[in-house]
């Protein structure tokens, strides 16, 4: 009888155990060194960035979707520190925003399309007071309303929070803030605007006659504007600076009269804005062109 043969194998024992360990570790490893170096190289980026270009990048990435509508210096600006896409970033050509769409409103459908606009723009000063911590117990030194000539915005002072001392020009940390808050969104507009200085009914010992609330309340809109392009906004969106005394003063009786030591910030509306850019080209021969004659009686 024939012998089966019997054949034995043996398997050499791995010292892991017998457990495979494939490349997919060296996959995750690399990512995971990518991304250190993603990280290292945004943290040496933004300790190299100033103030402004930090201001720029922060809106950005809160509003991506209405920096990128409306354009501007906050967008593909050479001077920003984001980019608005193209073929090559560093032309400058393309900067400002083109207002050429090709709708043909009417004037009522433009001037409807432009009172949403700032009424968004109120929106979003809100939604930033109300994210904010900081700004959030601000608010309530705003005063925020929709007028014939455009977004008004009011920055009043209160019993904690007084913006200026009395008699001084000298700008407070909170109303530094509240400026800073400010200025990026003024700036994403493609409308210009005018800042007012008022003060309180307090008057100097020498009346009119020397320093009085008519310098103060220029100073107060002067040191605002210095304050507003710190925190970002084009010096250019600025058309007119007014000082105004203590000849406007607030009609609400919730305020008390330190609230009228304030800054009006006004957002133009288009009529407004050309009304005022005729007013400063206008020439003497112009206005007598338009004047009527007066009939003798």
């Amino acid at each position: 009888m024939k012998e089966k043969s019997v054949r034995i194998i043996t398997r050499k024992k791995s010292q892991h155990g017998g457990i495979h360990h494939g490349g997919s570790w060296k996959i995750a490893y690399a990512d995971f060194m990518t991304a250190m170096m993603a990280l290292f190289l945004v943290m040496w980026l933004i300790s190299k960035a100033s103030p402004q270009e930090l201001q720029g990048i922060a809106e950005y990435f809160r509003t991506p979707l209405i920096l990128g509508q409306n354009g501007g210096k906050n967008l593909s600006d050479s001077e920003s520190p984001i980019p608005g896409g193209g073929d090559d970033i560093n032309k400058k050509l393309g900067e400002e925003k083109n207002t050429n769409l090709n709708h043909n409103f009417t004037e009522s459908e433009s001037k409807q399309v432009e009172k949403l606009q700032l009424i968004k723009a109120a929106q979003k000063i809100y939604e930033v007071f109300e994210i904010d911590p900081r700004l959030k117990k601000l608010a309530t030194n705003l005063i925020i309303e929709l007028t014939e000539l455009g977004l008004r915005i009011q920055i009043l002072a209160t019993d904690d929070n007084p913006m200026f001392e009395v008699g001084s020009a000298v700008i407070h940390s909170d109303m530094q803030d509240i400026l800073h808050a400010l200025a990026p969104i003024l700036n994403a507009l493609p409308n210009k605007i005018t800042l007012s200085g008022h003060t309180d009914e307090r008057q100097y010992v020498t009346g009119d006659r020397g320093y009085s609330n008519w310098e103060l309340s220029a100073d107060r809109a002067n040191s605002s504007r210095r304050e507003l392009i710190a925190g970002g906004l084009d010096s250019g969106k600025i058309i007119r600076i007014i000082a105004l005394a203590d000849t406007v003063s607030l009609n609400n009786k919730n305020y008390s009269k330190d609230a009228n030591r304030r800054i009006s910030i006004l957002i133009l509306n288009k009529s407004a804005q050309q009304y005022i850019e005729d007013e400063n080209t206008m020439t003497g021969i112009d206005f007598l062109k338009q004047a009527k004659p007066i009939k003798s009686e």
